[in-house]
Formats: C-alpha cells, structure tokens, sequence
C-alpha cells in the first residue's frame, strides 16, 4: 500500500486566507512563501494555483534548477518564444519576454509561480520583479528558508511589491489530523507521539515516515487503528534528502553535527571550551543545529531529530568509538553535575571502551529503568559483566522482569537463589520470583512453593515473604487477607526503601477494592514520594497511579480521576514504557467507563491489553480483562466470557443481561457480590450490587459511606417505591457527579414511572434529559435504558420475557433459561399482548426491539 499522491491540505487555513487577502488586493502583486524544506510551501502554491486555473486565471508554473542558473531565461526556457531574438539587449529580451507571457494571457488574469527562486539566473530573476512591478502578472515565489535570493526577487518584498509569507510545520493536532485523513484511521497515541516527536510537524519528513511503514509492513491497521510496530525509520528519498542538506559541511562542522547526534542535547559550555565557538555560529547560521535555554543551561542540538538518525547511519563504528570518546571528555569539564549526566556519562565511556566502575554502570541502569528501558537492559548486563555481584545480579533479573522476560528473569533468579549468602539476600530472591512466576508466568501454585521454601530457610520473619504473599492473595482477590498480612510489614519503619514501597503498592490495590480512599490516597503519596526518591521495585509507580485512579473512581471523584489519568497516559506515550502505557490506558478506560462512556472505555481497556513487549500490571489484569468484557456487554455486544471466580460472575452478568437475561444476570451478580463482601472488596461489593438495581433488583446494601454509595442507595429507594420525582433527583446527582450514563438509566426510569402516572409532559421531560447525558456516553446499550425506545407501561419481567421470545425462542427455552414454568412464560405473554394491543409473538418483535446480531440469543423454536 502507498500513501496517496495529492494529501489532503491540513492546518493551512489561516495562510490560505493571507494568501487570497493579497490575490484581491489590487494594491499587491507578489506573494513570497518561504519556510523551511519540507514545510509545505509548494503544496499551498499548488493549491493556491489550482482555485485561480478554475477561476479563469492563466497560471503558468516555473521551476528554477542550479543547472540552469548560469543560462539567460533559464528557468521560463519552457515559456519563451521560438522567434525570440538571442541578439537583442537586455532590456528588449527582457520587454520581449514579458510581452510574450501577457499576451498568451488572452485577456485573463496572469499568475506566475516560480519554485526554488534562490536559484534563478539574473535575467529570470529581473523578470519576475518587472512583471510584478508594473501589475502585469501575479506573481507567487517559493524560496526556502534561510538562504539567499538573486536581488530584484528580494525587491518584491523591500519595495512592499509583494507580501511575505512563511510557512512553518504544523502543529501537533495539525499533524495527527494530516496522518488520519492520510490513511483513513486513528493512529495509536504511542505511534503519533513518536511520529510526531521524529517529523516536528514536517509535512515531507511525515510522508516519507509514513510511506516507509507502509512498504515495509511496520505501519498496520487492526480494529480501525494504525499501529506501528519496530522502530520508524527514513525511506532512502529522505535519506537522500538529509545528505544532500548534512553534507554541505566542513570536517569541523561534520564533528559537531557527529556530536550531536550521538550525544545531544549538549551543554554550550563545554563546547566552547573545546573550541567550537565559529564551528557552532556557522551550523546555527546553516540551519544544521538550534541551540535553546533548559533553565540555567544553554543547551545545542540538531535542527531536527531525522538529522541524527541520518548521521548515525553514516558513521564508522570506529568513528562512533572515538565520537563517544570526545563526548565521555565533554561532560567531564563540567563535572557532570546534573543527576541525568551520570548515566550519559557511563553509557558513554563504556561505547568508547573506557574503564568504568560497574557500580556506576549499576546505578545507571537504575536510574534509567523508567525513562529508557533498552539502555538500562543494556547497562544491567554490563554491569554483571564487569564482575557488579549479586546487586547487578539482582537488577538485571529485575530488569528482565520488567522487559516482560520472564522465563529468563526465573532463570537467573533461580541461579541468584543459590549464590545468596545472608538472609535478607535469600528473601528478597524468593520474594522477587513468586511474584514473577505468579504474575509473569501464571504458575501461582510454583510461587507459593518458592515462599514456602524460603519460609522454612529464613530465620525470623521476612517482609520481602511477607509482601509477596500478600500480593499473591491481592491478586486473587483476597483484599482483607492481604491487608492483615501487610500490617505488620506497614508499621515497620521501614524510611524510604524498597521493603515499604512493596508493601505500599500491594496495599494501595487493596485498599482501593475495599472502598477506604483516604487511606489509600495516603499510602499512594507515600509510595510515590519513595518512588521518586529513588528506590526500585518495578513497575510501583504504574500500580500505585492506577490504584489511585481506581479508589478515585469508586469515590465519584471523576473529574478528578479523568486529570490524573490523561496526566500519567501522556507521561507514559513520551517514556515510551510499556508498563506505564499499559496502566495508564487502563486507568483511562476506568474512568471511561465510570463516566459511562463505553466505546471510549473499549478502546482503552483493549489498548491496555495489547501492550507487548513489557511487563504488564499483572495484578490488577484480571480486573482490566473483566472491565472490558463488562463494557463491551454494556453497548450490547457480550463477548464470550471465561474468567474465573468473582470476576468471571460480574462480567458473566453483564453478558447475559445484554442477551435480555435479566433474571441470569441478576443471579450471577448476585454471587460476585456474595464473593466480593465475604474477601472484603467492599467498594467492589457496592459497585455489583449496585448494578443489580440496574438490572431491575431495587435491592442494596452496603457498609461503605461516600457520595456515590449514597447515591446507590437513593437510587434503589426511588425504584422500589416508584418515586419518579425521586428518580429525576438521582439522576441529576448522578450527572453531578460525572457518572452520565447512570444518569440517563435512572432519568429513563423515572420517564417510564411519570408515563405510568400519565404525567406524559414530566416523563417527556426526562426522556430528553436521559437522551442529553446519553450524547456522552457513546455505544451504550444497557438494559435501563431499553426503556427508552420501548412501551414504558411494560414491567421488567414483562419486557425480558416479551424480548426473549422476540428472539424466535420458544415459551419452553424462556422457562428454562429464567427457571420458571411454561404457564408463566404465557400467562405473562398474554398479559404482554393486551398491554401493546397486539396479537401474538410474531408482532413483538416490531415493538419491544430485537437484540443485536451476535447477541446469542440461544436456544432456537
């Protein structure tokens, strides 16, 4: 596949309007576009030309070429007279000339373009100013940014002939509408960002980007999203491109630009110091580096990220020894005083083959663990070659783990649990494997015989087995018995280290699910206040943010939540780190789905699922795998369900009652609730028997206190006792609170309520009020709100049977799906059939809805 030819013309429309504004203007008769190559300008010529060619312009296009600058009227060659007199001075070819491209203008008005105008041969240069000075054409010009131009084209603008324009790259938004108007289809956020952060905006440095992916496979649709996969690399056209721009250079120049391009950013002083001063005023001047104040350092870099991939390509691995060698000097004049110089410097000397302390290259390579992960692999590994010891051990394994390397972290943790020689080495092992078997390998029983095993071999009590078996019992669901075991370990004084950051993340995910906010809100902060101090226990900071988000959520604190998810989801597309990515778009997706927005919350939940290549919070993965499987039940299209336990019992519920099984769906939810009270997930327990009420149970309870519970529980009183005036408050605190889609059940509720009452103006009011907060809440097709499009006079039981057999089953499936006698199922038809005015099964469909295809209806007549 290929990127089309004409893109689409994308965030030009203020130069568009400039452009035109100086067309009508009589007072004008130039238009001079430069920016810098690439940005776009003749594209916009193009476009500017073709809307004047319609309009019954004559538009003639001219192109100047170096090969031709030295020939008189080099660049009009195509344009000129065969009778033009060779012999004649200048200013009658020049007359000559003019007079020829006026004429052939037959009484219309002439525009001329001329592209690459820094290239003009004198005579052509003079008659695009001549024709522009006396009015006798429109002339546009096109020169890049930063070079010279022949004289009498830069009169145009000194002698106000004509306006300038520059044309710069897009912007962020602009490029992302540009990519998916080029290839039909969203491309996903981590792609976009790097795309972005690659091109700078560049409309060509974009097309070739986005061309190479296409021809090599990298660049892929799935569900209606681009992804890419591997790195994003520069088609051989922009290779060519960037040489022909990099290589007009001198030996010192081509060491500067070598620098930066292995190096960059780099620090101004030192490089003065090694003195570049004119080196560096001559690249600025070529357009080749910018340099730009990051606080109190004045730091220099390449012009554009491209100019490093080319140059990197080009260069010797001997080349590149030495270029790391210089740099490795660099950064030692200044002391290397910033706290991200350390690990530059140590990755430096270690590629120009100096000696270096391996507990440096181990520091490093914590210290690079969140923000680049390939070099803190790296750096790991070295570490243990140059002999680092258990710590280096140790952290490679870790960061195997985070990697998504699982099999070999088990490996080398299995070989490390041999070489430990002091009790709290033999813990903190075991403790690390069973959570990468459980987690990593799904092998939950082999983790707690390695925490058994441990047990026995550790005097004492140790909190790395401790916190490991608590996070193996939160993980299955067990929040009370994780807590009680984590107490102990919490009250330690553990200041700042890794031992308490465990404890604090296992702690967070179980507070969340039991409902007390505060305290994990606490234990978060206090968690990431460690993290950011410096202690590593991989991926804490992805399970503390999306424990946050999750107590935050079930709090009704939505806006909230919403802030501080895109927040982290917007960190983690810039780390490019697929935990982070993979917690933050599941944070996002529970949000989604908090406000109701279910095709939002798909996408992300899907997203969060998708994430390969790293390690994943396998934790709170069950959860995430049941939340998607609810929300795709939601807008009405259950996905087979096969998750065990609790889990399995919620999101089971969700799909039958999208099948119009309410009666199943209620049993089911009721058991998960059952299931999630008795483990002490109480906030879970609120939440699904809250949506037993959705499923027409008015039935809640809850030990919980907060505005949402409260919520619930007004919800359940107004239902059960018919209150539609009831139903119209919730529905507005519900609304107040984010949570748009319960709003828009309960407001269709107490529609059908004032209906029954025959208040049709109050249940027209709050039909339009539910179908208001529904704009937001996109896809979702739940039960309460079937009653917005179906005879609101039927009750609960009425339209789950009427729609079943609406299906085409027969009264005997219905009985046995709701576990009821067939005289039931038809006392309950014919009661259907007088309410609607109808006479059989055959019309119902036509009135009570017919689920989606794909929806299982089951058993056949």
């Amino acid at each position: 596949m290929g990127v089309v030819n004409d893109w689409p013309l994308v965030g030009r429309e203020q130069e568009l309007a400039f452009a035109r504004r100086a067309l009508a203007d009589a007072e004008v008769c130039g238009l001079l576009l430069t920016g810098r190559a690439g940005a776009g300008k003749t594209r916009l010529a193009k476009v500017l030309l073709a809307e004047l060619a319609a309009g019954g312009a004559r538009t003639h296009w001219v192109r100047a070429m170096s090969s031709a600058s030295t020939i008189p009227f080099g660049a009009f060659a195509h344009l000129l007279p065969g009778s033009a007199d060779g012999t004649a001075d200048r200013a009658h070819r020049l007359n000559q000339v003019a007079g020829h491209l006026t004429r052939g203008a037959e009484g219309r008005r002439l525009v001329l373009c001329v592209d690459d105008a820094h290239l003009l041969d004198d005579l052509s240069a003079t008659l695009v100013h001549q024709l522009a000075a006396t009015a006798s054409a429109f002339v546009v010009v096109i020169a890049p940014h930063g070079v010279s131009v022949p004289d009498p084209v830069f009169a145009m603008w000194k002698d106000r002939v004509a306006e300038r324009l520059d044309v710069g790259e897009l912007t962020r938004p602009q490029t992302a509408e540009l990519v998916t108007a080029v290839l039909g289809g969203r491309l996903e956020d981590g792609a976009e960002h790097r795309l972005w952060h690659l091109t700078l905006g560049n409309p060509l440095f974009l097309r070739e980007l986005l061309q190479g992916g296409l021809d090599s496979g990298a660049l892929s649709a799935t569900d209606g999203v681009w992804r890419w996969s591997g790195a994003l690399r520069a088609t051989p056209r922009l290779v060519e491109l960037i040489e022909i721009r990099t290589d007009r250079v001198d030996a010192d120049e081509r060491r500067l630009l070598e620098l930066l391009a292995f190096g960059e950013p780099l620090g101004c002083e030192p490089l003065l110091r090694l003195g570049a001063a004119r080196v560096l005023a001559s690249a600025e001047r070529a357009g080749l580096v910018v340099s730009e104040r990051t606080g109190r350092r004045l730091n220099v870099r390449l012009a554009h990220p491209l100019y490093a991939e080319v140059i990197r390509r080009r260069t010797s691995p001997l080349r590149q020894r030495d270029t790391y060698r210089i740099l490795a000097g660099t950064l030692d004049l200044t002391g290397a005083r910033r706290a991200e110089d350390k690990p530059r410097l140590v990755r430096w000397r270690l590629a120009a083959g100096l000696p270096t302390d391996p507990e440096l290259v181990r520091a490093a390579a914590e210290t690079l663990l969140r923000k680049d992960f390939p070099q803190a692999e790296q750096l790991a590994a070295e570490a243990v070659r140059l002999s680092g010891g258990f710590a280096a051990k140790f952290l490679l394994a870790q960061v195997r783990i985070a990697g998504g390397r699982h099999a070999d972290a088990d490996a080398l943790l299995a070989e490390l649990a041999g070489e430990t020689v002091s009790d709290v080495q033999h813990a903190r092992v075991a403790g690390t494997r069973a959570r990468n078997l459980a987690f990593g390998l799904n092998r939950f029983s082999d983790a707690e015989v390695v925490l058994d095993t441990a047990e026995t071999a550790v005097s004492g009590t140790a909190d790395d087995l401790v916190i490991a078996r608590a996070a193996l019992r939160a993980a299955a669901g067990a929040s009370r018995a994780a807590l009680d075991l984590l107490g102990p370990a919490l009250d330690r004084n553990h200041r700042g280290d890794e031992l308490r950051l465990g404890a604090l993340v296992v702690a967070a995910g179980a507070l969340a699910e039991s409902g007390r906010t505060e305290a994990c809100l606490g234990v978060v902060e206090e968690g990431l206040a460690i993290a950011a101090s410096g202690a590593s226990v991989p991926g804490s900071r992805v399970r503390l943010e999306h424990a946050r988000i999750v107590a935050l959520c079930r709090a009704g604190r939505l806006e909230e939540a919403e802030d501080l998810a895109g927040e982290d989801y917007r960190d983690a597309v810039r780390d490019r780190w697929g935990p982070a990515l993979a917690g933050a778009a599941a944070s996002l997706g529970t949000v989604a789905l908090a406000y109701g927005n279910v095709r939002a919350a798909i996408r992300r939940l899907r997203e969060a699922l998708a994430v390969e290549g790293h390690d994943q919070p396998y934790e709170f993965r069950p959860a995430v795998t049941g939340a998607w499987a609810r929300a795709s039940a939601m807008a009405g299209r259950p996905e087979d369900v096969d998750l065990p336990g609790p889990l399995g019992d919620w999101a089971g519920a969700w799909a039958a009652a999208a099948r119009g099984e309410l009666t199943r769906a209620a049993q089911l939810a009721a058991a998960a609730a059952s299931a999630a009270e008795a483990s002490g997930r109480a906030a879970v327990a609120a939440e699904i028997r809250h949506d037993l009420v959705r499923f027409g149970v008015p039935e809640f309870s809850s030990d919980l206190d907060g505005p949402l519970v409260s919520l619930y529980a007004a919800h359940t009183r107004a239902l059960s006792t018919g209150d539609a005036a009831g139903l119209d408050t919730v529905a507005s605190a519900f609304a107040g609170t984010g949570a748009r889609l319960l709003a828009a059940e309960a407001a269709a509720e107490a529609a059908r309520l004032h209906r029954t009452a025959g208040k049709l103006g109050s249940a027209v009011g709050s039909a339009q009020r539910a179908q208001s907060w529904l704009a937001s809440c996109e896809d979702a097709a739940t039960p309460a709100l079937a009653l917005l499009d179906t005879p609101l006079d039927l009750t609960v039981r009425e339209l789950e049977i009427a729609r079943l057999v609406a299906t085409g089953l027969t009264s005997r499936a219905v009985a046995d799906r709701l576990v009821v006698s067939v005289r039931t199922v038809d006392n309950v038809l014919h009661g259907v059939y007088a309410k609607l005015g109808i006479s059989g099964r055959r019309e119902l469909a036509s009135v009570v809805g017919r689920p989606e295809p794909g929806s299982n209806p089951g058993d056949g007549p």
